[in-house]
């Protein structure tokens, strides 16, 4: 989410006083950016309001400007300001302009007459300060579970505060069952799936490790994209091996966060986890792509569990190319690699006829429909 998405749009009603002529909806633009640019004299509880309204602005350059003066404001300036809102509509404004500015969107936290999903929205984005500001309010995180959900999805928030809120959802018996992996967790704090990874990371290991799994490999694709295929191997094996290690040491309930927040690398490396619970949250991961589905689906180091868990998802094997990895998996239970070898062109089925990697039993039957083909 962009730093001007909005939630509710701020009404002229904000502004105060000339303000409401030189920032409304009607006033040029000119008269707009010199506002927006805090051009003009106004006091801080007339200028801060408006500057807000200005952040929705059509024009981008105004907006810009307007959230620009907004974080170059003197903390004691500004703060004061926020303090004093008691309208949710311009809390959620300042919410959503300012989320990255740790100072103002403590403020806006804090609040009492916050809304409930503007918290929500923080914490989606917010740095691990705000993350465990929000965490330390029970009460709200009883009365909006999604903001536990937003917290567990933050690669900023901190491990510690994400458990804590997990054990308040456990306790509480919140209904989180719909986010991916919050069973398995439960099933950890529960005692009824044993925690055997030892200790796991530090708060500050496990904070490294997101860090890589959330953009370190991102960043290093990208800039490499142009360089030569030896050293762009080299560098991303050093990464690889560089969460590999970290991932080792992680206890199952940091392997289950990080398979549903991390990226395509940190999910390569659990799929092959020992541990069912953790391999098995890869699949539910709300980012795991087609792609990955498809190289999975023809993985041969995969448990038979994995891949039935792959064959029965129907959304995965509308794919072509993942029916077809199924049939050619030697892994793959027969009963969905013959279900899916039906559906295989005649080059297909021939190269599955022919192929020794693939189960005998599928083989056969590549042949006996080549056969009946020819007959007919």
């Amino acid at each position: 989410m962009g730093p001007f998405q909005t939630g509710v749009q701020l009404t002229e009603e904000v502004l105060q006083g000339p303000l409401r002529t030189l920032a409304g909806r009607q006033a040029q633009l000119g008269a707009r950016l010199r506002v927006a640019r805090a051009l003009l004299p106004a006091p801080p509880d007339s200028l801060v309001p408006a500057l807000l309204f200005l952040t929705q602005d059509p024009d981008l350059d105004v907006k810009k400007a307007a959230r620009d003066s907004l974080v170059q404001m003197p903390g004691e300036v500004l703060l004061p300001v926020i303090q004093g809102f008691k309208d949710p509509q311009v809390l959620d404004a300042t919410g959503r302009a300012l989320a990255k500015l740790d100072s103002a969107a403590l403020e806006v936290v804090l609040n009492n007459h916050t809304n409930d999903d503007t918290v929500r929205w923080l914490a989606t984005m917010a740095g691990s300060v705000v993350c465990d500001t929000i965490a330390r309010n029970q009460v709200r995180a009883m009365r909006c579970p999604a903001i536990i959900e937003a917290i567990y999805f933050n690669p900023a928030a901190a491990q510690g505060v994400v458990q804590s809120m997990l054990e308040l959802a456990v306790r509480s018996n919140l209904p989180l069952d719909h986010i991916p992996g919050f069973r398995e967790t439960r099933a950890i704090l529960l005692g009824e799936e044993v925690d055997d990874s030892g200790g796991g990371l530090s708060d500050i290991e496990f904070a490294s490790a997101m860090l890589i799994a959330t953009g370190q490999a991102d960043l290093a694709a990208a800039l490499l994209g142009e360089l030569p295929d030896e050293v762009r191997a080299l560098i991303e094996e050093k990464v690889i091996k560089s969460l590999g290690a970290l991932i080792a040491r992680m206890s199952v309930s940091q392997k289950i966060r990080i398979a549903m927040v991390g990226d395509a690398m940190t999910r390569k490396l659990l799929i092959r986890d020992p541990k069912k619970i953790v391999s098995m949250a890869v699949l539910k991961s709300p980012r795991l792509s087609d792609n990955e589905i498809t190289v999975f689906a023809g993985n041969k180091t995969l448990s038979e569990d994995l891949l039935s868990n792959i064959a029965r998802n129907r959304q995965w094997t509308k794919d072509y190319a993942t029916r077809r990895a199924l049939v050619f998996n030697p892994k793959c239970p027969i009963v969905f690699a013959l279900m899916y070898l039906r559906g295989l062109t005649s080059k297909d089925i021939k190269l599955c006829a022919n192929s020794r990697d693939v189960s005998q039993t599928v083989s056969r039957q590549a042949k006996h429909m080549i056969d009946a083909a020819q007959r007919r």
